[in-house]
């Protein structure tokens, strides 16, 4: 038997929105994945020269997400969907920060300061790495490389270090892993992309290198390949709090303290993210 959690329900009264997490997660995800075969698509088509150059003009099939998200319009689709989907994310973060926080109860008691010290590490990687996201869509690298290459080092280092903590955190705030499936199945599918992206990183420094020192022909090609390998695993690798969050709502009405067609009237509206009611 698993470990039995408790919860603290507050009655919502006058719904105005309820949205199912999971339902969110996938509308989250859509939009990066749409966004990006939408830019890879059309870009390919009607800006094949433009996008497939390169510095050293060698031979280039694959161009980079830097380079599809940064001409137009495809720019300006890109914008709007991470705008739209690093949004919710920043509230993921504080969702997860007080998920890990919640069960240190089932940490020994000595281990409780490094536990907890682990946990807000990890949410300030995760919000790092939101922000840089938003940094590396809206600073092109038409417009500013410098900046844009430093934001975009920040990005995967504190993705790497984010996925890498959330192995550790996740692993040690579930004791009862082995005999809970859904928990077991998340750890394995989290453990599988970090591990995914670990190889797909190494491939992506090793062909960076072999393009910047050897002007290769088709080393830009292999980067870029592993660049899109990289942004698809580490979206999955975040869709995987729809397992943690799968039983939980998001919420729009009224505190139970307030009578429904008072608080609708006055405005006086309140967001939550609730449990579903068996």
């Amino acid at each position: 038997m698993g470990i039995e959690e408790e919860h603290n329900v507050e009655a919502v009264h006058g719904q105005l929105l309820k949205v199912p997490f999971k339902t969110f997660g996938r509308i989250t995800v859509s939009l990066p994945l749409g966004s990006l075969l939408f830019c890879f698509t059309t870009a390919m088509i009607f800006k094949f020269d433009e996008v497939n150059t390169t510095e050293c003009n060698v031979r280039n099939l694959v161009p980079s997400i830097s380079a599809i998200t940064g001409v137009t319009p495809q720019r300006y689709v890109w914008r709007i969907c991470i705008a739209l989907h690093s949004t919710p994310r920043f509230a993921v973060g504080l969702m997860y920060y007080n998920y890990y926080m919640s069960r240190v109860k089932y940490i020994v008691e000595s281990q409780h300061s490094w536990y907890k010290k682990l946990v807000s590490f990890n949410f300030w990687c995760y919000t790092i790495e939101n922000s840089c996201l938003v940094g590396v869509t809206y600073i092109a690298n038409v417009e500013n490389y410098p900046l844009h290459e430093k934001i975009f080092v920040m990005f995967m280092t504190t993705s790497i270090v984010y996925e890498l903590m959330t192995l550790v955190l996740f692993r040690w705030a579930h004791p009862e892993m082995e005999s809970n499936p859904r928990v077991l199945k998340s750890y394995r599918l989290k453990k599988g992309f970090f591990v995914s992206i670990l190889a797909f990183t190494s491939g992506l420094l090793y062909f960076f290198l072999r393009h910047r020192l050897y002007c290769e022909p088709n080393a830009f090609t292999f980067f870029s390949t592993m660049e899109y390998a990289i942004a698809i695993t580490n979206i999955c690798f975040h869709f995987t709090a729809s397992m943690e969050f799968d039983d939980l709502y998001w919420l729009v009405g009224c505190n139970g303290g307030v009578v429904q067609h008072d608080c609708i009237s006055n405005n006086s509206a309140t967001s939550s993210v609730d449990k579903k009611q068996n």
